[in-house]
């Protein structure tokens, strides 16, 4: 995307995709099997300055927040390896909520750290009774002793085996009363805490778990922004996240659509290339449309953000649409190289077992919609309701 870009915006672009695809990309397919978090890549993204374009003032390298300017780095980041791309949304999201609801304390205890990619911070919301419906969390943060005594369980929490400390959502209860839901910050080694792994079929060099909080003792400290307010200001990051996830889909699935037109140029039958043929040329043809259209979309969400407009449905339109088109595309990819797609060596089946994990995450396709329903039509398209505190 080149409209209307901002030198600022382009500049950040034009840097990410020349360490993405000079530096990093080789190494993506290769890092995709294993079960390890690559360090050294993202303290490389990190020195681009990526991970602190949401930290605030003092670490943004750019004049002001530019969310604009995050998706163009993040999709860039994913046309060369979409697994680091997807680690860097975490990083936004938590810098994000530090620098606009953390203590000084906090901030500096975290952010020139998460910015550095020394470190990581697991952010717990999905519960394993529910996962979209966060106003339903059962995990529950009771005060008491001057701090908190958190229990419950949190699920598909990524980074799980890597992260140094939780950022978790618990229903909040003081002297009996249901105060709503707030964010914690809690040590992953803390008396109580107890983590197992998720063995997923993608996403593997990130990997997900679960924890269990048994009576973990919390100072008061730990609280991020206000009792009770997670749902009105501190977990509303969802509304970014969703346009970049969707755009880590899209920058990967962009990748492998031209790694494909590629292929087939060289490739021949019955006397001339594959891209002769319309039962080849037109499915990619089709999916440069549909991918073009999904990232116009993501953008002009976060361009909407960037103007404090509301941008809620435009969030939930890309987390739907995007994904879906990325996957479709990545699959017809798989299936024009004929035999060679079904090889784990070639490295499709990766792509799309990669890609397909941002159909789920932030919210499934049902979710979006329901999001999208209620947006645009009214709060009788919500299946059902109750207040969120």
């Amino acid at each position: 995307m080149d409209t209307g870009l901002t030198p600022d915006q382009l500049a950040v672009r034009d840097a990410v995709r020349r360490v993405a695809r000079g530096e990093l990309a080789d190494g993506y397919l290769s890092r995709a099997e294993q079960r390890v978090f690559p360090w050294a890549e993202h303290r490389r993204v990190a020195e681009l300055g990526v991970l602190s374009l949401l930290a605030g003032q003092a670490h943004n390298p750019l004049d002001r927040e530019d969310f604009v300017a995050v998706g163009l780095a993040v999709e860039e980041l994913a046309y060369a390896d979409f697994n680091l791309a997807n680690a860097t949304i975490p990083v936004l999201l938590t810098t994000s909520l530090l620098a606009a609801h953390g203590t000084a304390e906090q901030q500096e205890q975290w952010l020139p750290r998460l910015t550095g990619g020394e470190t990581y911070l697991g952010f717990c919301l999905t519960e394993p009774h529910a996962g979209s419906d966060a106003a339903v969390v059962r995990t529950t943060a009771t005060a008491a002793d001057g701090g908190y005594r958190l229990s419950g369980e949190k699920t598909s929490v990524t980074m799980l085996a890597d992260v140094e400390a939780l950022l978790v959502a618990a229903r909040t209860v003081r002297d009996g009363v249901d105060l709503g839901v707030s964010v914690f910050i809690v040590p992953v080694d803390a008396p109580g805490i107890s983590t197992g792994d998720i063995d997923d079929t993608g996403w593997v060099p990130l990997g997900r778990g679960s924890v269990h909080f048994d009576e973990v003792a919390l100072p008061a400290g730990a609280l991020v922004g206000a009792e009770g307010a997670a749902f009105r200001s501190v977990l509303n990051g969802f509304d970014f996240t969703r346009p970049l996830l969707a755009l880590t889909g899209i920058g990967c699935a962009q990748a492998t659509l031209d790694l494909t037109a590629t292929y087939v140029r060289d490739r021949t039958a019955f006397g001339a290339p594959l891209a002769r043929f319309e039962g080849v040329s037109f499915p990619l043809a089709e999916h440069a449309t549909t991918l073009e259209a999904a990232r116009l979309l993501c953008y002009s969400a976060l361009a909407k953000r960037d103007a404090g407009e509301r941008h809620t449905a435009e969030a939930a339109m890309c987390k739907w649409y995007g994904p879906l088109v990325a996957s479709a595309a990545v699959k017809e990819c798989l299936l024009l190289h004929g035999h060679y797609g079904y090889a784990r060596d070639v490295g499709l089946e990766r792509r799309l077992r990669d890609v397909m994990a941002v159909e789920i995450a932030d919210g499934t396709a049902q979710v979006q919609k329901i999001i999208i329903a209620r947006e645009r039509f009214g709060p009788e398209f919500v299946p059902y309701a109750k207040e969120r505190r």
